[in-house]
C-alpha cells in the first residue's frame, strides 16, 4: 500500500486574526476557502489514482508508463494534506478569535483537534484490523497517515497555538519547521532511536518497516501550512488576500531555488537519504506545495471558478473519502477479482469508476440522502 495523506480537517472556512492592540472590527462574513477547498479536492484525486493503480495493477505491468506517472503523482498528496491541516488550524482558531475566545480557549480548541484526529486514527488502524481477519496484530503499530496528521496537529497546538501574539505564533511554527526538517537525517540514520520501544521507534525514524509516516521530517509541513496560514489571515485582516498569497508563492520559488542549492552543496550530514531525509528536498517540495497555493488562488478568482466543482466538492469530505476508497481499494471483496489483476486500461477505468462513486459519496454527504435512490432509501428505512 502506498500510504498517501488524507486531510482531516474537513470544514475550512475564511477568518481573520486581529492585530494585538487594536480596536475589534467587526467579524467578516464567514465563507469556505474555496481556493483550499479546490486544492484539497486535487490532491483527494491524486490519492485515489495512487491507491487503485497500486492495488489493482498486473505486477507485470508495473515496468511500464501508467506505473511509473502514478508514483510519481502519488508524492503530491502527503505533503499537501498536512500542510492544509495545519493551514486550517489558523482559519479555525481566528474565527475563534473573531467570536471573542480567549487564548486558553484558542488553546484548547487547537489541542481538541488534534486529539479528534489521532482517535479517528486509532478508529482506522482498528477498522482495517478487523477488516483483514484480524491478522497481524503488529499493524495496529503502523505509523499511517492519520496518526502523522494528528500528532503533528499535536505539535502544532503545543508550540504554535499556546502562544499570544501573531509575531511569536509565526517565529515558533517557522522554528518547529526547521526542527522536523533539519533532525529527520539524524533522526532517521544517526540519532539512537533503534532502542526505542516499536510503537515509538516508528514515529522518530521512517527505517522500520511500519514507519510509513514518522514525524521527521513530515510534521514540519503541518507546520509550514500553519506559518502559511498565519500569513494568509494577516492578509485577508488587511483586505489584502492576494497580495499575501503573492508572497506565499515567491516564497515558493525561493524554497525551491534554495533547496536546488544545497544540493550542490558539501554534505554536512553523516547519512542523508535525499528522497526521505534531505532537508533540500524538502525545501522544494514545500515550495512547490506554495505555489500551488497561488496557483489554486489565481484558479479562484477566475469567473468559472463559482460553478459546481468535482475537486471541490471532493475537498470538502477527504476524510470520508480516504476512510471508504481505502477499503475498496485493498479490501477483501476487490482482492478477489482486482488485486494485481488488471491491465493498464482496466486500471484507468477501475479509477474513473471509483473517483465517480466517490464524488458521489460527497454529495450524498453533503446534501443528505435524497440523491440516494428512493427505492434503496426505503430498502434501508430512511
Amino acid at each position: 500500500m502506498i500510504p498517501v495523506l488524507c486531510g482531516p480537517a474537513d470544514e475550512l472556512q475564511s477568518a481573520a486574526m486581529p492585530d494585538a492592540g487594536a480596536a475589534p472590527a467587526p467579524p467578516p462574513k464567514k465563507a469556505r476557502l474555496g481556493y483550499v477547498d479546490w486544492l484539497r479536492g486535487l490532491a483527494v484525486l491524486l490519492m485515489i489514482q495512487a491507491h487503485a493503480v497500486d492495488a489493482w495493477l498486473l505486477p507485470q505491468a508495473r515496468a511500464g508508463d501508467l506505473y511509473r506517472w502514478s508514483q510519481f503523482l502519488a508524492g503530491a498528496p502527503a505533503p499537501l494534506f498536512l500542510f492544509l491541516a495545519g493551514l486550517s488550524m489558523v482559519l479555525v482558531v481566528s474565527r475563534m478569535a473573531d467570536k471573542g475566545a480567549t487564548q486558553a480557549a484558542v488553546a484548547h480548541e487547537a489541542l481538541r483537534r488534534g486529539t479528534q484526529v489521532v482517535g479517528y486514527a486509532v478508529a482506522f488502524r482498528l477498522l482495517t484490523f478487523a477488516t483483514s481477519g484480524f491478522r497481524d496484530v503488529r499493524n495496529l503499530m503502523r505509523a499511517d497517515v492519520l496518526n502523522c496528521i494528528g500528532l503533528s496537529m499535536l505539535a502544532c497546538a503545543v508550540f504554535v497555538f499556546t502562544l499570544r501574539g501573531w509575531n511569536a505564533r509565526l517565529f515558533s511554527a517557522l522554528l518547529v519547521t526547521l526542527t522536523f526538517c533539519l533532525l529527520a537525517p539524524l533522526a532517521w540514520d544517526s540519532f539512537p532511536a533503534h532502542a526505542l520501544p516499536l510503537p515509538l521507534y516508528v514515529y522518530v525514524s521512517g527505517r522500520p518497516p511500519l514507519a510509513f509516516f514518522p514525524l521527521f521530517p513530515w510534521a514540519g509541513y503541518c507546520s509550514a501550512g500553519a506559518a502559511c496560514g498565519l500569513i494568509v489571515v494577516r492578509g485577508m485582516t488587511r483586505k489584502e488576500e492576494g497580495r499575501a498569497l503573492t508572497l506565499v508563492s515567491l516564497v515558493g520559488a525561493a524554497l525551491v531555488a534554495l533547496g536546488l542549492l544545497l544540493q550542490r552543496c558539501p554534505r554536512v550530514y553523516p547519512q542523508e537519504d535525499f528522497w526521505h531525509t534531505s532537508p533540500s528536498f524538502f525545501w522544494m517540495r514545500t515550495g512547490v506545495v506554495l505555489a500551488l497555493l497561488g496557483l489554486a488562488y489565481l484558479w479562484h478568482l477566475l469567473p468559472f471558478s463559482r460553478w459546481p466543482s468535482a475537486l471541490r466538492q471532493m475537498g470538502r469530505t477527504s476524510l470520508l473519502i480516504y476512510w471508504v476508497h481505502v477499503e475498496i481499494a485493498y479490501g477483501n471483496v476487490m482482492t478477489f477479482w482486482a488485486h494485481r489483476k488488471l491491465s493498464e486500461a482496466e486500471s484507468l477505468v477501475g479509477v474513473a469508476v471509483l473517483t465517480l462513486l466517490m464524488l458521489w459519496l460527497s454529495l450524498v454527504r453533503t446534501n443528505g440522502w435524497r440523491l440516494i435512490p428512493r427505492r434503496v432509501a426505503v430498502a434501508a428505512g430512511t
